[in-house]
């Protein structure tokens, strides 16, 4: 990568049926059962979206509907996906497709730019408001335009569940040596708020980066999330060569980077900085490290 058949009144139902992407909206599967997700109108099952759960739907103007679920885009029978309210929908990790996309304070051409992006900067997004979606960039939430944000991961994951387990510690030392030396070519990076590619990092700009690319495995966009999606690893003496670090102030994470062994760790630290390597047995890391992650 360069990271519903709708229940409501015939007006309503008029109004929703739009060919583009500004006919964004939340839907929900009301289907008893898993609903096959496909990878075209009727074609292979890539994947299943549980009952109840919520999607965006981008595309209405047939009996197959295309929706957004996981980080995905595909298509699902529209008998079982009705019209819900918008607001919170977990869809994964969103990749921008256009250079010097606005990240606005509200769903608004209005309003305020937070930010900039560019072709591949990755954000996790957690929501679908008025033909927008609610995007979080460690933890700072905005809205981006629907037509500027795609979706690319593989559905044969599910949430929480990018990457099996190495089958013995000498394959997971393997990929862990393959990690850090690709993590390794980025030293010297800047630091770039939103950034989560070589242009420019942000600290879990820089870890979704390197494990996708080195190991093809994708962590959840936000340093908050990635420290809850992966087993715990308390204490730095327990640390193991590419385990996440996460750091943070009371019980909120708002920092990550990658444990490379012998008390460092590589990260993109802050604004001003660049990818570097830093310790953990002394100084403001040791004292704000909150947990370890283990992905390998």
């Amino acid at each position: 990568m360069k990271h519903v058949k709708v229940v409501l009144t015939t007006a309503l139902s008029a109004a929703m049926v739009i060919g583009n992407a500004s006919a964004l909206y939340a839907g929900v599967n009301t289907a008893s059962t898993n609903l096959n997700f496909r990878e075209s109108a009727g074609g292979t099952v890539i994947g299943a979206i549980p009952s109840g759960a919520r999607v965006a739907v981008i595309d209405n103007t047939s009996e197959w509907y295309r929706v957004a679920y996981n980080g995905a885009i595909g298509y699902v029978s529209a008998d079982y996906i009705q019209y819900s309210e918008d607001g919170d929908v977990d869809l994964g990790t969103g990749i921008v497709n256009e250079d010097s996309v606005n990240i606005r304070t509200e769903p608004n051409t209005d309003s305020e730019v937070m930010l900039q992006l560019n072709t591949d900067d990755c954000v996790d997004v957690n929501g679908v408001v008025d033909g927008w979606y609610r995007v979080a960039i460690d933890d700072t939430a905005g809205y981006i335009y629907a037509d500027y944000l795609t979706f690319e991961h593989t559905m044969t994951d599910t949430p929480a569940q990018h990457h099996e387990a190495a089958a013995t510690q000498e394959q997971s030392s393997a990929e862990a040596d393959k990690l850090l030396s690709y993590a390794e070519k980025f030293l010297g990076t800047p630091y770039v708020y939103g950034g989560s590619t070589p242009s420019g990092f942000d600290c879990s700009g820089f870890t979704t980066y390197v494990f996708r690319n080195a190991l093809g495995i994708s962590l959840p966009r936000t340093s908050s999330e990635q420290s809850q999606t992966y087993t715990r690893i308390n204490s730095i003496s327990e640390l193991k060569p590419g385990d996440l670090v996460f750091f943070g102030n009371g019980s909120k994470v708002n920092h990550v980077g990658i444990y490379v062994g012998e008390g460092e760790f590589i990260h993109s630290p802050h604004t001003g900085s660049y990818v570097k390597y830093d310790t953990l047995n002394s100084g403001n890391y040791y004292k704000n490290f909150m947990w370890g992650g283990r992905v390998l």
